[in-house]
């Protein structure tokens, strides 16, 4: 088919072009910093002994007991589990066999994208389409998916990170972040879309050159992923009516993506106590079914409060090697929970504890200054 042969040509180009982009534009974070004040944080609350071993690797150990954490990485779930929750289409099937809702999908491939135009063509609404394997941090995912054109392009960006893709009905609700240990829910987080605000004067383009360079002179002091430019900030400006070219109004603010992940520090909100019971138990269910110890469990719902049956809401990810920072860039920092506590004590072997605590720790305190500044 041509236009099979059209979309391999726009891979090899996207190819092309990913690498002369993360060569000019990608931010190289030394995040460990901020990783190891975390992490020694919680090894001071609980006794422990903290060594720095560089390279982003810190050491702890308390009676007799020791581990190793690199950066946000635990050493808490098997490489088989990672590889499990790493694919989409099994976490989806493993899910709907526990009765946990999910989105209605399809897993393809760009010879077989006709599927997925059959799919697309029988959705109420848009449709999101992302690699079936990998794609962390939101890479190679498009929402707002509802022509065959988009459809294409957006096939062409997700096989940057896979082979396999899925294409699934759009959500709608807020997104929020479960966090879990060992059955239990740590936190809840709200996150926001990522966005900017309008200066009467600046291009949404230069929004968001200008949101990032502030980002990039933040390094060290919060983990920040650029906003990027790609098909998905197109897909999210063009169901508002807008484009990069826009000029949005003084004080508007724009949505430039409609995945989580970029969002800016302290956008955030701590919302343990709004999650129901329902809720609760499902993400309870959803670790249990894909095996693992420690997640992060993505949610789209219009409703906490109540199951995702009743809110129409789902899972659209598990993550087994979760950031911990959206935990710490709350607003409400009066409520959030200092997760990196309850983690290492886990790993230490010792007993548990309620592990909701005030934001009162050195890292958070810091956190507070530097978004002031």
């Amino acid at each position: 088919m041509a236009y099979v042969h059209w979309l391999r040509r726009l891979l090899r180009a996207r190819e092309l072009a990913a690498g002369a982009l993360g060569r000019s534009a990608s931010f190289s974070t030394p995040t460990s910093g901020w990783h190891a004040r975390m992490w020694r944080d919680a090894a001071n609350a609980l006794g422990a002994e903290f060594r720095d071993l560089g390279y982003g690797v810190s050491e702890f150990a308390r009676d007799g007991r020791t581990t190793r954490m690199l950066e946000q990485l635990v050493m808490l779930n098997d490489p088989v589990t990672l590889r499990v929750t790493g694919n989409k289409p099994l976490v989806y099937r493993l899910l709907e066999a526990e009765s946990v809702p999910t989105p209605p999908y399809l897993e393809f491939n760009l010879d077989g994208i006709e599927s997925a135009q059959d799919f697309l063509e029988a959705q109420a609404g848009p449709c999101v389409v992302k690699p079936a394997q990998g794609g962390a941090g939101g890479a190679g995912v498009t929402t707002g998916v509802r022509d065959r054109r988009t459809l294409m392009r957006a096939a062409a960006q997700a096989a940057l990170s896979s082979r396999q893709l899925i294409i699934e009905r759009q959500i709608s609700g807020d997104h929020y972040r479960l966090l879990y240990l060992d059955g239990e829910l740590l936190d809840a987080v709200r996150r926001p879309l990522p966005s900017v605000v309008g200066d009467g004067r600046s291009s949404v383009a230069g929004l968001i050159e200008a949101e990032n360079g502030r980002r990039r002179r933040l390094l060290g002091q919060h983990i920040l992923k650029p906003l990027e430019i790609d098909l998905e900030c197109e897909s999210a400006l063009r169901a508002k009516g807008l484009s990069l070219r826009a000029v949005p109004r003084d004080g508007e603010r724009v949505i430039v993506r409609k995945v989580s992940n970029m969002s800016g520090e302290a956008d955030g909100e701590s919302v343990r106590d709004a999650i129901g019971d329902a809720l609760i138990d499902e993400g309870a269910r959803s670790v249990r079914a894909v095996g693992a110890r420690f997640a992060g469990i993505d949610v789209i719902t219009a409703d906490p409060a109540v199951g995702l049956a009743a809110s129409g809401g789902a899972i659209v990810d598990i993550n087994a090697t979760p950031g911990l920072f959206y935990h710490y860039q709350v607003r409400n920092r009066d409520q959030a929970v200092d997760v990196a506590v309850p983690i290492l004590r886990a790993l230490l072997g010792l007993p548990n504890s309620n592990p909701r605590a005030a934001a009162a720790s050195s890292l958070q305190a810091s956190l507070v200054g530097e978004t002031q500044s």
